[in-house]
């Protein structure tokens, strides 16, 4: 018996440094090319295959492509290549005219893409489907045709959530047959206000957030609970993006300042113009996003500040002429690490260490 089982260890070691030899060697082949510069700029004209220059949403999804919603329809760039999506994204309010607004972009699980269109619903597109590959929903699946913000669970049951300015719309994908699926439909008193711009999953634990008017709302998928959070009135205001650390803490950008805010802790903390000496700018903060660890990122209306641990640090086009416009609207990191910045008047993209795409 001893000797049947060693001899097919020593072959499994012999194959495994064989492999392993010629993995090095096939390795050692590649040429990895040079990081580019720190900042790159895209805007039309001097990017034609881009939409327009006015950025509504930025996504960046598990295949590496960074989705960019305009009111043109919906570009996507990897690896260098530019593409786009317009006559599947068209829809009419009026019956008569036509639009290409894309509000918000969102990859799910089962090989989707989400686009939350400004009044025409939203279109899924299944990527490698035979049939079905494009779907729109609206009404009564769909609270409200004007889609904000969508966020999805890419772990567990592949649930989409919809943030609308009418409440809160959920599909759950059927186990069966993923390509069809259950709606639900979430308002007061399960949300603060009916007007809600903002969602995302906490990463931490997979629960679903949205931000409204005059507050925020969790959901516990494992619990089946909602649990709300009201701002104190002097820093109650309109929450237009979230985002999430590896520390559990969300970062709410609103229409007047920023709040960080840490469950399990039960700490706030709120950012404004006046108790940071000036750091952070007055005025509309559209955008937040973060590095995970100690870097949180704000798109204003007077530049794209950086919270870096205590310092903050803001770039305008006067002090980075690769900075296409000062009014930020929108912030994704992508899977190489760049810092992509949507803004009024085009994309910029930021990596200390030099892009690479």
């Amino acid at each position: 018996m001893r000797l049947f089982t060693t001899a097919p260890l020593v072959f499994v070691i012999v194959l495994s440094i064989t492999s392993l030899l010629s993995g090095c060697k096939k390795t050692a082949d590649i040429v990895i090319p040079p990081p580019g510069p720190p900042w790159i700029t895209f805007k039309l004209p001097g990017t034609p295959q881009l939409l327009a220059n006015a950025i509504n949403a930025l996504h960046s999804d598990q295949s590496g492509r960074v989705w960019i919603a305009t009111d043109s329809g919906a570009n996507y760039f990897q690896r260098g290549s530019w593409g786009k999506i317009r006559d599947s994204l068209r829809f009419s309010t009026d019956g008569v005219n036509f639009r290409y607004a894309v509000n918000s972009i969102e990859s799910g699980k089962f090989s989707t893409i989400w686009f939350g269109l400004d009044g025409g619903g939203v279109r899924r597109y299944r990527e490698g489907a035979t049939r079905a590959v494009w779907t729109t929903y609206h009404y009564p699946d769909l609270t409200y045709p004007v889609v904000q913000s969508i966020s999805a669970d890419k772990v567990v049951n592949g649930d989409v959530w919809f943030a609308t300015t009418n409440g809160i719309s959920r599909f759950l994908p059927s186990a069966a047959n993923p390509e069809f699926g259950t709606w639900q439909t979430f308002l007061r008193p399960y949300i603060p206000s009916n007007q809600v711009y903002a969602s995302t999953i906490n990463f931490n634990d997979n629960t679903a957030w949205f931000g409204a008017q005059n507050g925020f709302a969790l959901y516990n998928d494992m619990l089946g609970d909602w649990t709300t959070f009201e701002l104190p009135p002097a820093y109650n205001y309109r929450i237009n993006s979230m985002a999430f650390d590896k520390s559990g803490t969300v970062w709410l950008a609103k229409l007047e300042g920023v709040t960080r805010f840490n469950k399990e802790l039960g700490e706030w903390i709120h950012y404004t113009n006046s108790n940071t000496g000036g750091q952070l700018p007055p005025g509309e903060i559209h955008a937040v996003t973060t590095d995970l660890e100690s870097t949180r990122w704000f798109g204003t209306d007077d530049g794209l500040v950086r919270l870096r641990d205590t310092t903050w640090t803001t770039f305008t086009t006067a002090n980075t002429p690769e900075l296409p416009d000062n009014i930020v609207t929108a912030l994704a990191y992508d899977r190489m690490g760049n810092l992509w910045i949507g803004t009024k008047n085009g994309i910029a993209v930021f990596n200390e260490a030099g892009t690479r795409f």
